[in-house]
């Protein structure tokens, strides 16, 4: 019984191993494309490897209510679309280029309306004494949240093309090099009040 049970558990890490080494994601097209998905889908554990990048990092742990929230990553990313153009490799296949052309509307103005109501709000409530900095804070996202939205609604598109570096790792996989410039242009310049 015990040799049935070790065989069985041998069997099983095998077949986990095996798992494990078909997720991996072997060329820098995959990866680029990985990540394009799981911004359109807020996949969390494709985003969670390129959280040192700012707006990555703003977009899965800012705090506020969840609606809100929700209704500005779903504004951000719900016209962005992308296609891979073309992928190099160098001779020793360490590094690698993706060139992709990159749409979504233009986002650009949400900041200058947001801070034009914000102030406004805050300007009326702020010495009121009705309002904790808490319920102010949240009244000041919402507004965010409400002008990402609004300027989702355009159909006007924007298309850029970006070149994506990548690096090779001892995973036998793909670093993606995610730029402040690049994530500026795939959210359509958009900048989040901190």
């Amino acid at each position: 019984m015990k040799r049935r049970f070790g065989a069985l558990l041998v069997l099983t890490a095998v077949m986990l191993a095996l798992c494990g080494c078909s997720l991996t994601l072997t060329e820098p097209k995959e990866v680029v494309n990985d990540f394009f998905k799981g911004l359109k889908t807020k996949n969390e554990d494709v985003l969670i490897l390129y959280t040192e990048n700012e707006d990555i990092n703003m977009l899965l742990h800012s705090k506020g209510k969840q609606a809100d929230l929700n209704k500005m990553y779903d504004s951000i990313f719900k016209n962005f679309s992308y296609k891979i153009l073309s992928t190099e490799k160098n001779e020793e296949e360490t590094q690698a280029t993706v060139t992709a052309e990159v749409s979504n509307v233009d986002f650009s103005k949400v900041l200058k309306n947001y801070q034009k109501r914000a102030y406004n709000y805050m300007q009326d409530n702020l010495y009121s004494g009705n309002l904790s900095k808490k319920k102010l804070n949240a009244k000041c996202l919402s507004i965010f949240a409400n002008q990402t939205e609004k300027a989702s609604e355009s159909t006007k598109l924007q298309t850029e093309t970006i070149t994506i570096n990548l690096t090779k790792n001892d995973n036998y996989s793909w670093d993606m090099q995610l730029t402040e410039e690049m994530m500026e242009i795939i959210m359509g310049g958009l900048i989040i009040p901190l």
